[in-house]
């Protein structure tokens, strides 16, 4: 072999030798920055979750037996900001809603039932899942709008929302900006609570409680709740059409093509 031949042959191997050892530094790299990159997302999702407090909480409603109070207590739909929440529509957008309507209701702005010294919502899981949860009333927290009354004590209350989301579970379990949110929940636990209703929600708890095995209602209960239905200013269903209206009247609405661009 010449001396040209063996000096090519020199600088092909080291060629090799300097790519190999660029291929796996890069590689590295390479691996490292994906791993950082799921780092930071998984940084970003637990911020998201912190920030919104996602996840089940604490009940804070006394043991009790499911039951009626002597006299009726007004029923409230209240709304709150909620830090964070406009996560929802810039993270979600195009999932959560349909490019074909034109406004949403504002995320940040939520909905829930209050009723004496608690309030029940619909909130969501860390997989954005509608979850039940309740809460102390803190005075001045809330925008409130008497919109009907109830006989039901708390304990009846709680397995109400209970109830309300496992059936709204049964047709989307996934959060939804429009046909799943928190208002859907409150129209439809104000439908299932208030005077003029009693008879059906004892129904509608039985079939659920034999649907999940959480708890037993009391013969007794039932037995009450006809004897409860005393009549209210307003029909059922004008009660939950006006606290439908209501809500419409006091949620910001977004643009959607606003937000998009």
């Amino acid at each position: 072999m010449s001396g040209s031949d063996s000096e090519s042959s020199s600088k092909t191997r080291k060629f090799k030798s300097l790519f190999k050892a660029g291929l796996s530094k890069g590689l590295s790299k390479g691996k490292e920055g994906l791993s950082k990159g799921k780092e930071e997302l998984l940084k970003g999702k637990l911020h998201v979750e912190h920030a919104l407090g996602l996840g089940h909480q604490p009940n804070v409603i006394p043991p009790d037996e499911p039951g009626l109070v002597a006299d009726s207590r007004v029923v409230a739909i209240g709304w709150h900001p909620v830090p964070g929440g406009g996560w929802l529509a810039e993270t979600g957008l195009g999932q959560l809603i349909s490019k074909k309507i034109n406004n949403y209701p504002d995320p940040t702005q939520h909905w829930a039932i209050l009723v004496g010294d608690y309030c029940h919502q619909l909130w969501m899981d860390e997989n954005l899942d509608i979850i039940y949860i309740n809460g102390e009333q803190a005075q001045n927290e809330w925008t409130l709008y008497e919109v009907g009354k109830t006989r039901l004590n708390d304990e009846a209350l709680r397995e109400a929302g209970e109830m309300v989301i496992y059936n709204m579970r049964e047709k989307q379990k996934g959060y939804n900006l429009i046909t799943n949110n928190c208002q859907n929940f409150a129209l439809n636990m104000l439908d299932a609570i208030q005077i003029g209703r009693h008879k059906e929600f004892g129904t509608a708890l039985a079939i659920f409680q034999r649907a999940t095995g959480k708890g037993s209602i009391s013969e007794l209960f039932l037995a009450k709740l006809p004897e409860a239905e005393e009549q209210d200013e307003k029909p059922a269903d004008e009660i939950v059409q006006h606290a439908h209206q209501v809500m419409e009247e006091n949620t910001t609405k977004l643009d959607t093509h606003q937000s998009l661009h």
